[in-house]
């Protein structure tokens, strides 16, 4: 082979993909033949069709995220009542309208159904990534290997379809304010400066400003917005000195801004820092922001001390107003709220979080492509800023959560571009990307035949294609393009995925929505055929028990089997328009 060129060939096609994979052959060989889905992987002829609704789909999502979603109940507020869907959607933790795979609740329905099936007998005869498995002949497994019934306290395929049919029939977040336009410092201050020319000095300088135009700018609806008007006004006049008597005024088109009078207003002596002081990561003006200000309010009222005993003068209304208003700020932040309270559109953010690496790095990954707590985004706000935040404790993932980080290398591609995958792991896990297109088809990018082994470190950036992998990553046509990760401590493949690498470099799921629906089906597919393998292994060894091959690297056996999961959309735009 001395002094032969190295070419690259296409080694993967999928018609209609997206996904173009070029792999470096060897000096002299033939271009082999585009690898062939496998048909039998396709969809398994036994799955059965979903049923026919007989009910609207929010009332089947309810009773299905009711029954399986602990994250969900403890969301929708009080006890025992139904599900409030609508809090539900708009919880930027919890879901991401359109996109089932990058949504909290979602995830969790599969990890719950992937961990007790995947659980319920571990394999301990699974082979090892790239062996051939052998389907169908007279063989039959032990008994020993019989997958266990599936437990009643995950949810069946067919409901985890029902609440990936609802997230996707829900409007994106941006949807009704597309053409909203943005509402900036500058604008406030226009406005502010507006109001008090018209109010006179007098008037002026006794009055102040709390700011709604960051839920405003975060595409919050008209309705909404008057429910957070009217939760400020509450809220103020239970802090006037003479309750309910405070003259409040709302300033510009967008009633964004509100007023009160600084000498109606009851502040006390003691406490005066905790409610004057700038918010970390809102570009203001000279307006506070009123969920903010609810937030210090309620939670800097010290036993004993004066914020303690107002709150304890408030009615009910008033206590409600506060804790909504306060919810508004300690909630979860997605990349819309995150640009909304910095004045600029998302895109303008987004473009910013892209650039950023260091320690900044993870965070801004995560704000672009998900969310952040209120205490990440606010030391990441604040680096923004050049500021050095004031919470300098690190937001660790729960014990019982695998943190996933999923990203690309560019924000943006145009066709034909190469592209670099990363991700980064709280915790060792067997991680496993797959590549969705825009007719719904899937495969495993990785682990596959040149890089096979998928167990990775904790706060290591794993990039796919690593550095010297023999191929590369393409995408084809413009469009957009989902990558799914999932990372799990106890087991190698994902629920119902096996590797056969004899047929296909990179295995190919099909229909991801069937891949999905049928995981259950094919897990146990997959562990008959690696049984009845393992009975013929031992019987041709002369051995009266079966005798397990090598598994993958152990992770923690003592722990618990946990999985974390992670998406995210990548915009491939017609050549010439990408950003580069």
């Amino acid at each position: 082979m001395a002094g032969s060129m190295r070419t690259l060939a296409q080694a993967l096609a999928r018609t209609g993909g997206l996904l173009a994979v070029a792999i470096a052959l060897g000096a002299g060989a033939a271009v082999p033949a585009a690898a062939k889905p496998d048909t039998a992987q396709d969809a398994p002829s036994s799955a059965a069709s979903p049923p026919e609704p007989t009910k609207p789909l929010p009332e089947r999502a309810r009773a299905v995220l009711e029954a399986h979603c602990p994250a969900c109940r403890d969301a929708s507020g009080v006890q025992g009542a139904p599900l409030d869907l609508d809090t539900i959607a708009t919880n930027p933790r919890l879901v991401t309208p359109k996109r089932p795979d990058a949504s909290r609740i979602y995830q969790q329905l599969l990890a719950q159904q992937s961990l007790t099936l995947g659980q319920a007998k571990e394999p301990a005869q699974r082979e090892g990534n790239g062996k051939k498995a052998e389907a169908g002949g007279k063989d039959k497994a032990p008994d020993t290997e019989e997958t266990a019934p599936p437990s009643p306290a995950h949810a069946t395929p067919d409901e985890i379809e029902t609440v990936r049919d609802w997230i996707e029939s829900l409007p994106a977040r941006d949807e009704g304010c597309r053409d909203r336009a943005v509402i900036g410092k500058a604008d406030m201050e226009a406005q502010i400066d507006r109001w008090m020319k018209a109010a006179g000095e007098a008037k002026a300088a006794d009055t102040r400003f709390v700011a709604l135009a960051h839920l405003w700018n975060a595409c919050t609806s008209p309705a909404r917005m008057k429910e957070f008007r009217e939760a400020a006004t509450t809220f103020l006049q239970a802090l006037a000195r003479r309750n309910g008597a405070m003259d409040i005024e709302t300033v510009g088109e967008e009633s964004a801004i509100l007023t009160f009078r600084l000498s109606e207003f009851h502040r006390p002596a003691d406490e005066e820092d905790v409610l004057i002081d700038p918010p970390p990561t809102v570009v203001s003006g000279d307006a506070i922001p009123i969920d903010w200000f609810a937030a210090q309010f309620l939670g800097n009222a010290r036993p004993g001390g004066a914020l303690e005993r107002m709150v304890k003068s408030f009615d009910g209304a008033a206590l409600s107003a506060a804790e909504e208003l306060a919810r508004s700020w300690n909630g979860d932040v997605d990349l819309l709220r995150a640009a909304a309270e910095r004045g600029l559109p998302p895109a303008d953010l987004a473009n910013t979080l892209s650039k950023m690496e260091g320690d900044l790095l993870l965070p801004a990954r995560r704000l672009l492509h998900g969310v952040l707590t209120r205490a990440a985004w606010n030391r990441l706000a604040a680096a923004l800023d050049g500021r050095r935040p004031t919470d300098e404790a690190a937001t660790a993932p729960a014990a019982d959560e695998i943190d996933v980080v999923l990203w690309t290398d560019k924000p943006a591609y145009r066709p034909r571009d190469l592209v670099t995958l990363n991700a980064s792991v709280s915790t060792a896990c067997h991680l496993t990307l797959i590549n969705v297109d825009k007719a719904g088809k899937a495969i495993v990018l990785f682990p596959n035949e040149l890089e096979p082994e998928n167990l990775v470190a904790p706060s290591v950036t794993i990039q796919v294609p690593g550095h010297d992998a023999g191929y590369q990553l393409r995408f084809d046509e413009s469009g957009e393009e989902e990558i799914v990760a999932i990372c799990q401590r106890k087991r190698r493949d994902p629920l119902g995925i096996a590797y056969d690498y004899e047929k296909q470099r990179f295995a190919v799921l099909g229909d991801w929505r069937t891949f999905l629906r049928t995981a259950p089906e094919r897990e146990r597919e997959v562990r008959a055929r690696e049984a009845a393998e393992n009975a013929r292994r031992t019987r041709r060894r002369g051995r009266s028990a079966p005798v397990a091959p090598p598994e993958a690297a152990a992770v923690d056996p003592e722990g618990p089997a946990i999985e974390g999961r992670a998406a995210i959309y990548v915009p491939i735009a017609p050549a010439g328009m990408a950003n580069r």
